[in-house]
């Protein structure tokens, strides 16, 4: 079975470092370096594209609360929600209504909302192998400076993370069902600060 630590375990392979894991709290320098980047890359990724096997829809509760000025409603996002893909009024999802999200909710003049949305999924065994396989990539991008010191290897790894694994999983995710590709978030990119401007090893941005 997939689990955080064979994912982080495979990150550790990838930068050739010779201790492996046994959990992300145990303490030891891999698993805090391990522990420190692995949520957020795992979001970070998540995030970047419209993967059809982490969209989920729901239609939301209207909060009693309004807003202050400029919409009429507002409704609570989701606890697993990371980005939203699309916002409807009605449920035959044909219609695409302005909205805002702020503050933890959707702000709205629609009566109704029917959200689709990325969310967060922890359980690795729910996640794709290529994404697995992405992730752990992206992930010894970042630990090749921590644990390796290694500037070159991090950019190298990032590179191949993006030119390589990253495409593997959207091609795999794409063939699942005929679902319309919204265009790629360019948050990975923007939070490296582009790839000729991305330094390898920094943290991730808070």
């Amino acid at each position: 079975m997939a689990s955080e630590v064979s994912i982080c375990n495979i990150a550790l392979q990838l930068i050739k470092h010779s201790k492996s894991i046994t959990s992300l709290t145990s303490g030891t320098k891999e698993a805090n370096a391990c522990e420190a980047v692995y949520d957020e890359m795992r979001d970070l990724l998540s995030e970047y594209h419209h993967w059809n096997w982490c969209t989920k829809r729901q239609k939301l509760g209207q909060l009693s609360t309004t807003p202050a000025f400029e919409w009429d409603h507002e409704y609570e996002l989701p606890a697993d929600f990371l980005r939203a893909v699309s916002v409807h009024e009605h449920n035959d999802g044909t219609d695409n209504v302005p909205y805002k999200i702020e503050d933890g909710k959707i702000l709205t003049d629609a009566d109704d909302v029917y959200l689709r949305y990325i969310a967060r999924v922890v359980d690795p065994n729910q996640m794709p192998p290529t994404f697995r396989r992405a992730l752990s990539k992206l992930i010894a991008s970042q630990l090749a400076t921590a644990l390796a010191q290694s500037v070159s290897l991090s950019k190298e790894l990032f590179d191949q993370f993006h030119d390589q694994d990253l495409p593997l999983a959207k091609s795999a995710d794409s063939i699942q069902n005929y679902a319309d590709q919204l265009p790629e978030s360019d948050f990975i990119m923007v939070r490296h600060g582009g790839r000729e401007s991305y330094e390898p090893g920094d943290p991730p941005a808070s």
